[in-house]
């Protein structure tokens, strides 16, 4: 798997552009694929067709599907300059974020400081820890950037930030280009960027992040798939809207049970989670709810002699700024 940004398009040799539709067509038709080349005349390296696919992950009850793009050869890098290249949209990004949330680090790095981002979107430190506001006496060197509360402008600053980095890190083919330039932190806990994007086959290890953090968990980011709206009725005491994703469903080793890992997002606003239409994919970041696995019984739906027993884990997301979900490009 290569390092870049999944591309929409590509060129051949002679500069003739090959749109993915087109690439695809000529797949499903065992047709020629010509040598492909990145479309950025500055850059032209080689890039490759990965057509759409299904995989199959260990435990899963549904195989994970794999939307088709034009992706970097392997070992290749796009040229200095390429609208495609990875490394320079980061510095774009960094560059313009404030240094309390992206410092800057030895040999080009950076620290991405969730606590911050945590302190915001919460409203209060972490573990019920004192303020200690920027410049305080007795603050000391660091304390502030790890128990300030950011407000206004600077928090607005912090949720652009994350919201950015967050899309280019769903073009990308991986996390190795982001996180070779850049290091998430949490306080002094160095945080892998496996421990905070998921895509839908990993809900599970982000259920399982938040159970075994118990209510001190970092932000995360999830990856989902529109699935439906919920809206209490008109009589209701309490207003909400639910918007629901595809679950993640996941095999036992005990015959007829399965677990199912469900992803939802809270909010009042019931337009404005209706906005993301059912089938879009979005991407949802902040202080994630998790609650304990429940059990129920039901019968199967292609065979009414069996009972099936299903273990159900549910996620929720609570935003408090609407910059928190955002539609994947």
């Amino acid at each position: 798997m290569g390092n870049g940004i999944k591309m929409r398009s590509a060129v051949d040799a002679v500069g003739r552009p090959f749109p993915i539709e087109a690439l695809h067509a000529a797949h499903d038709a065992n047709a020629t694929i010509p040598n492909l080349f990145c479309s950025d005349p500055n850059c032209r390296k080689a890039v490759r067709f990965v057509p759409r696919h299904q995989q199959n992950r260990k435990g899963r009850i549904e195989p994970v599907d794999v939307p088709a793009y034009i992706g970097l050869t392997s070992g290749s890098m796009h040229a200095d300059g390429c609208k495609y290249d990875a490394v320079k949209r980061i510095a774009l990004i960094v560059d313009q974020s404030d240094p309390n949330f992206v410092s800057a680090l030895d040999e080009g790095k950076r620290d991405l400081r969730l606590l911050v981002l945590h302190n915001g979107l919460s409203g209060k430190p972490l573990a019920g820890n004192a303020l200690v506001p920027p410049g305080a006496p007795g603050a000391g060197p660091g304390k502030e950037t790890k128990q300030f509360i950011p407000s206004g402008k600077k928090l607005d600053s912090y949720l652009r930030t994350t919201s950015d980095l967050l899309a280019l890190r769903e073009l990308c083919e991986s996390d190795a280009i982001l996180a070779a330039q850049l290091t998430l932190r949490f306080g002094t806990k160095r945080i892998a960027w496996s421990d905070f994007f998921f895509t839908k086959d990993s809900y599970d290890d982000a259920w399982e992040l938040l159970r075994k953090a118990g209510g001190n968990a970092h932000p995360l980011a999830l990856v989902a798939e529109v699935k439906s709206h919920f809206s209490s009725k008109p009589d209701a005491k309490y207003k909400s809207t639910f918007l629901n994703c595809r679950s993640l469903y996941r095999k036992t080793d005990i015959p007829d049970t399965m677990e199912s890992f469900e992803v939802s997002v809270l909010h009042a606003d019931g337009a404005w989670l209706g906005s993301f239409s059912v089938g879009s994919t979005i991407i949802m970041f902040g202080i994630w709810e998790y609650k304990e696995a429940t059990e129920s019984r039901r019968k199967d739906a292609h065979d009414d002699t069996r009972t099936i027993t299903y273990i159900t884990h549910k996620l929720t997301l609570k935003p408090k700024f609407k910059q928190q979900i955002l539609v994947a490009s």
